[in-house]
């Protein structure tokens, strides 16, 4: 699941910069230097990586607590016995 979602991001990001190719060729002739253009993309997917980063860290408690629950279902004594998922609080060996 994580590869196919790895793979739609990929397509979408080089769907994005096909579609800011014209924007960059005009860069170019008014007289933008490569490394400002270059400067300008690594900038702009550093903010897009950030932004995902802390809507993902937002997501983390709400997703896992409601996936567990799916699991689980509304039984309160029920434990995900799991060494990968920590519901509550976890004793590491």
């Amino acid at each position: 699941m994580l590869l196919l979602a790895c793979f739609n991001l990929a397509n979408l990001l080089m769907a994005r910069s096909a579609a800011r190719e014209r924007e960059l060729a005009t860069r170019l002739a008014l007289g933008a230097t490569r490394k400002r253009l270059v400067q300008q993309l690594l900038v702009e997917s550093l903010v897009l990586a950030m932004l995902g980063t802390i809507a993902g860290s937002i997501a983390i408690p709400v997703v896992s607590r409601a996936l567990a629950r799916f699991i689980l279902g509304n039984d309160p004594t029920a434990v995900l016995d799991t060494p990968w998922i920590c519901v509550s609080s976890c004793s590491w060996p």
